[in-house]
């Protein structure tokens, strides 16, 4: 399932669209009985098993003016979700992007969503490991926090406080 989104926004707004789609994603997963979280940062798990049952891929773009594709890859059992989720990314992207406009953003792209996006990680408070692309583990330790910009904040067993972006890494449960 791909959504084209114009967000009228500011350009370096943008940078959190991938966090608003995937938090619009999940209410509309939730709101037709799916048990689903937010995985950091971009993937809709499965709130009981952590098990990822969806990555959200988000790409902008200029034509005439700023764009993005939003990408859901949603597994068979949920296909006929698939005009919710886009329903609800709609949604939650034009809420968003008036909350900017309105100036509610000024710390940050997640300022006005972040809340709610930190609600429906079931990771938050957990031990995980934060994982390279490549899938080496690159640190354990408690998921502390998501910041403004999305950045993820783990505790390691040693008392560091390491800050990931989502190119860096992903958040999993410790295996």
């Amino acid at each position: 399932m791909m959504v084209t989104l114009r967000p009228e926004v500011p350009m370096g707004a943008y940078h959190g669209l991938g966090y608003v789609c995937v938090l619009g994603a999940v209410r509309a997963l939730s709101a037709a009985g799916c048990d689903a979280g937010i995985g950091w940062p971009f993937d809709i798990v499965d709130t009981a098993s952590g098990e990822v049952l969806a990555r959200v891929r988000v790409q902008a773009g200029y034509d005439e003016g700023m764009f993005a594709t939003c990408e859901v890859a949603l597994p068979g059992h949920l296909d006929d979700a698939a005009q919710a989720v886009a329903a609800g990314i709609e949604a939650e992207v034009a809420a968003w992007a008036e909350q900017v406009r309105a100036g509610r953003a000024k710390a940050g792209p997640l300022a006005p969503v972040l809340s709610d996006y930190f609600d429906l990680v079931p990771l938050l408070g957990q031990r995980v490991e934060a994982v390279y692309p490549n899938g080496n583990v690159m640190a354990s330790g408690t998921f502390a926090g998501i910041d403004i910009w999305g950045r993820a904040t783990l505790h390691t067993d040693a008392g560091q406080e390491l800050e990931f972006a989502p190119e860096q890494a992903s958040i999993r449960r410790c295996v």
